[in-house]
């Protein structure tokens, strides 16, 4: 379920999203010596090894890169299953940002047949699990920009 900007207090972890002018936004990082860009933030650059790194708005928006359905379980760390869930098969893929960086996510609000490389994608905040509070935890997700020109 996709829910509101304003609901980001139960982020699955820190520094992933922000709201910028009313806009969700993934956070990464850019290396102020080669360029490259990093998401998550980094510390480091995994290109030349600097450490001189800015955090950046990497946008809402990217280009579906490639994708596949996920139809078992993920294995420890990751998670997304309360308690009694039932697990539901998926789309996950890569999503490459105007960066260039690519962000691997999950991939909503359309059918398995409905993916296709090259479509534009919007970031959305997703519930994907609750925590034991009962509260739900906000990941990011992409699904198609409905307002793309045609193509």
């Amino acid at each position: 379920m996709t829910v509101s900007y304003e609901n980001l207090e139960n982020v699955v972890a820190p520094d992933l999203l922000v709201t910028i002018d009313g806009a969700l936004s993934l956070v990464g990082s850019r290396c102020d010596d080669c360029g490259e860009y990093f998401f998550p933030i980094q510390q480091a650059c995994a290109a030349c090894s600097s450490e001189n790194m800015t955090t950046v708005s990497l946008g809402d928006e990217g280009v579906l890169w490639s994708w596949t359905v996920q139809r078992f379980p993920p294995k420890p760390p990751f998670d997304g299953l309360s308690a009694g869930q039932a697990f539901s098969p998926y789309a996950v893929g890569y999503v490459e940002m105007a960066s260039g960086v690519k962000v691997e996510s999950r991939l909503v609000s359309a059918k398995a047949d409905d993916w296709r490389i090259g479509m534009k994608l919007r970031l959305v905040a997703e519930a994907y699990a609750t925590d034991d509070t009962g509260r739900p935890v906000i990941t990011y997700a992409f699904e198609p920009d409905n307002h793309q020109g045609a193509s």
